[in-house]
């Protein structure tokens, strides 16, 4: 009976398998699968790292900041060059401008008579005034706005010319009328041109030019003043 059932040793054990090796572990697919994958992820993290830190361990700065300072500083040097350009335009315009606006307030106030050929001579002088400004080149806050107040008022000082221009045509109470209306723009042409003046001056001191003075009754321009 002991030879059927074999030695006590071998008895409940698979033949073939050694009795010291341990049975093998099933390794699982899913871990089998993300292997690779933690390997991709861990070698991109560390890349992202290195490009955030190195530059900074190197000495190095940061070039989205750089790129940032650069383009601000292209922007203004280009607001310092309109600002320059429409210092310029602003002079001529004001000498064009000037005449007018002391002769039309005269003929409003009735101390001097404007005639067809005065009105004509205005319209021609609002014309040479508006021309330069027509062009709108895109720059700073600034200097955008000073350039539209500028173009403003001379369209005021226009429009103040054409209701005079209709008066000259009319009588009685309608004349009087046109006249105090024209009075009234021609008004609004110097508010809006102050207004450009000072913004102008604002223009000039964030372009590093210092300030500038443009406003009407003063003859010359100060570039640079304290």
């Amino acid at each position: 009976m002991a030879r059927l059932m074999g030695p006590a040793k071998t008895r409940g054990r698979m033949p073939g398998r050694s009795p010291h090796r341990p049975a093998p572990q099933r390794v699982n697919p899913l871990r089998r699968r993300l292997r690779p994958l933690l390997a991709v992820a861990a070698a991109l993290l560390a890349g992202v790292l290195a490009v955030l830190l190195l530059p900074g361990v190197l000495g190095g700065g940061d070039p989205v900041e750089e790129r940032v300072a650069e383009l601000r500083g292209q922007e203004r040097e280009r607001d310092a060059g309109l600002t320059r350009e429409l210092v310029t335009t602003a002079e001529q315009v004001r000498a064009e401008v000037v005449p007018v606006l002391a002769e039309l307030e005269e003929a409003v106030a009735g101390e001097a008579a404007g005639t067809a050929a005065d009105v004509a001579a205005w319209r021609r002088a609002v014309q040479a005034a508006a021309e330069p400004l027509r062009e709108r080149p895109s720059g700073g806050t600034e200097v955008n706005l000073a350039r539209a107040g500028l173009a403003g008022a001379v369209t005021a000082l226009g429009r103040a010319v054409d209701t005079y221009a209709a008066s000259l045509e009319a009588s009685g109470e309608l004349r009087e009328r046109l006249r105090g209306l024209a009075g009234e723009l021609r008004e609004d042409a110097v508010a809006a041109w102050s207004v450009a003046a000072n913004q102008l001056d604002v223009a000039g001191i964030a372009a590093g030019l210092g300030h500038v003075h443009v406003f009407l009754g003063e003859p010359h321009a100060e570039h640079g003043g304290p």
